[in-house]
């Protein structure tokens, strides 16, 4: 046993040292796929909007629910119609890619160029309409980009 023990006591790990917090967000902030073919594109980008700190906007609503926990009963079947969420959530939006068909991407200051190229995953989507993203700076570039990427989108991008 003590030679084991010595011997790992002298592998060199090249671990990260990080909090134990960014280890909980990760694995918190993973999209279950499982998840996703039980409850729908839907309600699976809904709660993952909502646990990063989104808000989502349901086409039955006028307002927009920021709480986990007053979202519809599982069997409840609804549609988002807008989305209120960060950089991060762009590149989850490919989860709703088969029925997402109008975005509008607005006045928020944490999007960067780099959330916007992930919107070209979604394939069904007919209309993009962005404006108000202070921290995109190549915005002819990234416009150029998401037009020739999605032919089937009419895409927009007013400062």
């Amino acid at each position: 046993m003590s030679f084991i023990f010595q011997t790992c006591k002298n592998i060199n790990y090249a671990i990260q040292k990080r909090p134990l917090f960014y280890w909980v967000n990760q694995q918190f902030n993973v999209l279950d796929e499982d998840r996703r073919k039980k409850v729908g594109p839907n309600r699976s980008c809904a709660e993952w909007i909502l646990r990063n700190g989104g808000k989502v906007k349901f086409v039955s609503s006028d307002e927009f629910e920021a709480d986990y926990n007053h979202l519809p009963k599982e069997e409840v079947q609804f549609q988002i119609q807008e989305i209120d969420a960060k950089n991060d959530a762009l590149k989850e939006l490919h989860y709703v890619k088969e029925t997402l068909l109008f975005l509008q991407v607005s006045k928020c200051g944490n999007i960067t160029e780099t959330g916007l190229l992930h919107l070209v995953n979604l394939k069904k989507l007919r209309t993009l309409i962005i404006f108000g993203l202070p921290y995109v700076k190549e915005r002819v570039k990234i416009l150029d980009t998401l037009r020739n990427d999605m032919k089937q989108c009419n895409v927009t991008f007013d400062e």
